[in-house]
């Protein structure tokens, strides 16, 4: 198995740490705006009827949940591929989501050979410090 990270530049891996962070950003606006228009749909639902609005025996708030975690799951799928295909990393292209758990791990050992490491909550990339033990001194 060869390793691709040779073709990556440190600009790639802080392009897919940026993919990464807007990812969880959108994940949690999806998940937002998902539970708020469950909750407005409901209302909607016994505003023009008593017992709510059903369609296949389901009431329109969890048709709107459902809606939520379909949009949740192609958002996953589709920045998964991207940050995968940046990353040239197989299995993040074969299954985004599972990669997508991984990917600060693999961002942040392809970042190692340039002597880079990911900053807080997956920051751009930036140096990593030379640690010296208190006990030798270097010659």
């Amino acid at each position: 198995m060869s390793d691709n990270g040779s073709t990556l530049t440190v600009d790639d891996l802080n392009l897919a740490l940026r993919l990464l962070r807007r990812m969880f950003l959108r994940m949690f606006v999806i998940f937002a705006l998902g539970i708020v228009a469950s909750i407005v749909l409901n209302w909607i639902s016994h505003q023009i009827s008593e017992y709510g609005v059903y369609f296949a025996g389901t009431g329109l708030p969890e048709w709107g949940m459902m809606a939520t975690l379909v949009i949740m799951i192609a958002e996953l799928y589709w920045d998964g591929r991207k940050v995968g295909r940046i990353l040239q990393d197989p299995l993040m292209m074969r299954s985004p989501a599972t990669g997508f758990m991984s990917a600060p791990a693999v961002i942040a050992q392809k970042a190692a050979p340039f002597g880079m490491k990911p900053g807080p909550f997956l920051g751009p990339l930036r140096p990593i410090p030379n640690r010296r033990s208190f006990g030798r001194q270097s010659p």
